[in-house]
């Protein structure tokens, strides 16, 4: 195995980077806001109190 493959070619580039990023962040943003609303209509429906 004389001809290695180099482990890190040139760097990614940005435009394909920051679009992931983008995708990746608004997805996370939208999971957070619906899992909060939907925790919270949890919490409405179950008294916690008497648990």
């Amino acid at each position: 195995m004389t001809d290695k493959k180099p482990l890190f070619k040139t760097p990614y580039d940005i435009k394909d980077v920051s679009a992931l990023f983008a995708i990746v962040a608004i997805v996370l943003i939208i999971s957070a806001f619906l899992g909060n609303n939907l925790f919270g209509l949890f919490q409405k429906n179950i008294n916690f109190g008497f648990i």
